[in-house]
């Protein structure tokens, strides 16, 4: 395989291929096992089938999961059995079980020359497997269900590339191939390290995405209430519009939505936000990211996450329980009474 998509290889980090500079040729001829029929693992298998790459999916007996690829067209071996008949086997598992399974299953009938790949950087990150062969990372910047439906219409997500040191040249090809084959080049294919994307990604979800802006939301609707303000008006003003300002950052950056706003909820903004978001705040920001980078968070991580009292399972239940989430399920059948749940 002659490296043809890079100037440089390795390429350096930040340097950005494009959706047409690629092609799907380093494929042809290859199969991609796809270890694990999850939301993203189910995206990535139905998007090779669909761009000609021959696709096996590697699924426990009995799985539902596995009954739901059959049903979909694609061939189920099991998981060690798949991994044997791909040349590039793709562990597409949740974080906690990418060790066990690729220690027991997948490992001991790999092949040196096979190409393992991963969509997330953190089985490489933290050490969770190891294998000297060539290896990569394509990573969609998107959830599965979204990448699915934006490749059927024709488009797609940007994505994130890196590639082990110990692999030859010609992966990195071999990753930005798969990557558009899987319809993560739209917009960019950008160059990164499996550290700095894991890394990344956790800091986002921790303290804004899935952390920050859920205990902000909690925050301000239990003032509300507090103050004496009806659950659903505080559901409206702390959940429902938030959509509404993310939807305006998220198409024309902050300079756009504060042109697309009030002027009075511009003011408001811009003179009360950072006595939310102060200095301490953002000392507590430092403290959570030198957790994941050090390794603090993933140990955590992984020995609370089957814990029934103290894991994820039980803190999600705690926060259902929650006077926002009740509020959520009265309102939310009025905001999406086609189909919307608050489950």
């Amino acid at each position: 395989m002659k490296p043809k998509f890079f100037v440089q290889y390795p390429p350096p980090a930040g340097t950005v291929v494009e959706a047409d500079q690629v092609d799907c040729k380093p494929l042809d001829q290859l199969t991609v096992a796809i270890i694990g029929y999850g939301t993203m693992g189910r995206a990535h298998a139905l998007n090779l089938h669909r761009s000609g790459v021959r696709v096996v999916v590697g699924s426990r007996e009995h799985s539902a999961t596995g009954d739901r690829a059959r049903s979909e067209g694609l061939p189920v071996l099991s998981v060690a059995d798949a991994a044997l008949a791909g040349d590039v086997v793709m562990l597409m598992l949740p974080d906690e079980a990418v060790a066990a399974v690729f220690a027991d299953d997948i490992k001991p009938v790999l092949k040196p020359e096979s190409i393992v790949g991963l969509a997330h950087g953190f089985a490489i990150a933290f050490d969770q497997i190891q294998w000297s062969g060539p290896c990569f990372m394509a990573a969609p910047k998107g959830q599965g269900d979204m990448l699915l439906d934006a490749f059927a219409a024709g488009g797609g997500v940007p994505g994130l590339l890196a590639v082990t040191d110990s692999s030859p040249p010609e992966i990195w090809d071999l990753a930005a191939s798969y990557a558009k084959a899987v319809g993560c080049l739209v917009g960019g294919g950008f160059v990164t390290t499996f550290r700095q994307e894991c890394i990344s990604d956790q800091f986002g979800e921790q303290v804004v995405l899935c952390g920050g802006v859920i205990e902000l939301v909690q925050a301000a609707f239990e003032i509300m209430v507090e103050g004496g303000y009806g659950e659903e008006n505080a559901y409206f003003e702390c959940v429902h519009e938030l959509k509404l300002i993310t939807d305006l950052l998220h198409r024309y950056g902050v300079e756009g939505m504060r042109q697309r706003i009030s002027g009075t909820a511009a003011y408001g903004g811009l003179t009360r936000g950072r006595r939310v978001i102060n200095e301490d705040v953002r000392q507590k920001m430092r403290e959570i990211l030198g957790e994941i980078e050090s390794g603090q968070f993933a140990k955590e991580f992984l020995s609370m996450h089957n814990d029934p009292s103290q894991g994820t399972k039980a803190l999600a239940e705690k926060e259902a329980a929650s006077p926002l989430a009740s509020a959520g399920r009265r309102v939310l059948p009025r905001l999406h009474p086609h189909g919307g749940s608050s489950s």
